[in-house]
């Protein structure tokens, strides 16, 4: 017997067009042929997924948010979302890079950039298939609270930065053509209106990975520790000081809690075909006809069904039209998938018993990919405290930084 989720939540699929349709087709297809058999491999191995790369420029999946006029996708939020969550069910290390990789170009670099800018960065995603990799953490700052940014960009006299800092957990690290840096302008002082930003070519002299990732999950994120001392000149600078601060970071988190919920996906599929599959001794009994095994299942399915209207609402809500409730839907949903990824891969765990903790298992990878998501920026504390201060009626920022 053989339990399964919908590819597509029936939430999002009410209201999507058959164009908006076809690429969540696609990277559920990739996903499920191709991602997950080589999801064990690159895990065990701590490498970044170059095979699913070529897969998702062929399919013309890693310009999801590049605008149609520049030769993308120009997905909607919702179809944003819902080709995260296909992706993550084959491999959370291909999702959550892809997320990367596409907000920079649909944030950054269509948000903030100027017409050249998107021009030139847009053409090379689009036409050479290059990555792009977004760095804000640093090795002594926190983005629990406020993100103080120590990473310095000193102006030259032909307008460019001469770029020095160290940045860690940079997903896409040996794999990215640019990395989006972000610092403070030298001897400022700091503060939101010294935050200033370039895009970064990974070749650059001066640019180096000085650390290796090696953590208990999502290893094939290649989030390894990068150094620079390196120019920025000055076509590459997203400027004036202080707009980092206007773009939309509401995509991230919303690609994040598509995330962490493919990841419940997952293990609820491969847990419901096991206790269908597997029995009892010695009465032969199948494990689902247990009344325990059938009240697991069912706290997961009301868990992940939760999630997914979580995610459909807050991709939907408009952060044009309604800014306050796009804050409020995008932090609900990262918060709680996060939330579900952990508790449904626990409970797929505990019904699959000791064969769950083999290497053989998926579910020993997907438990500790799962692991992430509380702790991801924006944490899901601080999440909870900017629903907590927005439904009080208190101002509230998630990320802030300076």
């Amino acid at each position: 017997m053989a339990i399964k989720l919908e590819p597509i939540p029936s939430a999002a699929a009410r209201v999507m067009t058959d164009g908006q349709l076809e690429p969540v087709h696609s990277a559920h297809r990739l996903a499920q042929d191709r991602f997950a058999p080589r999801a064990a491999g690159y895990d065990a191995a701590a490498e970044f997924p170059t095979a699913n790369y070529v897969d998702l420029h062929d399919a013309g999946l890693l310009t999801l948010r590049v605008p149609t006029e520049y030769g993308g996708h120009g997905a909607d939020p919702l179809t944003f979302a819902m080709c995260i969550l296909g992706v993550a069910r084959g491999c959370p290390s291909t999702a959550l890079t892809l997320t990367m990789h596409t907000n920079v170009l649909g944030s950054f670099v269509g948000g903030l950039g100027t017409t050249m800018q998107r021009s030139r960065y847009f053409g090379e995603a689009v036409w050479a298939g290059r990555l792009f990799a977004s760095i804000t953490s640093e090795p002594q700052a926190s983005a629990r609270e406020r993100f103080v940014l120590s990473t310095t960009f000193t102006p030259r006299d032909d307008g460019g930065y001469r770029v020095r800092g160290v940045k860690h957990f940079c997903s896409l690290a040996d794999a990215a053509d640019y990395f989006f840096v972000s610092g403070i302008i030298e001897g400022s002082g700091g503060g939101p209106d010294n935050i200033i930003s370039a895009l970064i070519p990974s070749d650059s002299s001066g640019v180096a990975v000085t650390g290796q990732w090696d953590a208990v999950g999502m290893r094939a994120t290649a989030s390894h520790t990068v150094s620079y001392d390196t120019v920025a000149p000055a076509a590459a600078v997203f400027g004036p000081p202080g707009r980092l601060l206007t773009a939309d970071w509401g995509s991230f988190s919303l690609g994040y809690a598509a995330v962490y919920l493919g990841i419940a996906e997952a293990a609820y599929g491969y847990i419901t075909d096991y206790v269908g599959s597997k029995s009892w001794t010695p009465d032969g009994g199948a494990i689902i006809n247990h009344p325990g095994t059938q009240r697991a299942i069912g706290e997961m399915s009301v868990a992940i069904q939760s999630g997914r209207l979580l995610l459909v609402d807050a991709a939907l809500t408009d952060r044009a039209v309604d800014p306050t409730g796009a804050v409020l839907a995008v932090n609900r949903a990262k918060q709680y998938c996060a939330e579900v990824g952990v508790s449904v891969t626990d409970a797929a765990m505990r019904l699959a018993g000791g064969g769950g903790l083999l290497k053989s298992s998926p579910l020993e990878r997907l438990r500790r990919d799962a692991l992430s998501g509380p702790v991801m920026p924006p944490a899901n504390d601080r999440c909870l405290e900017t629903i907590g201060k927005l439904e009080c009626g208190l101002p509230a920022v998630t990320i802030e930084l300076t």
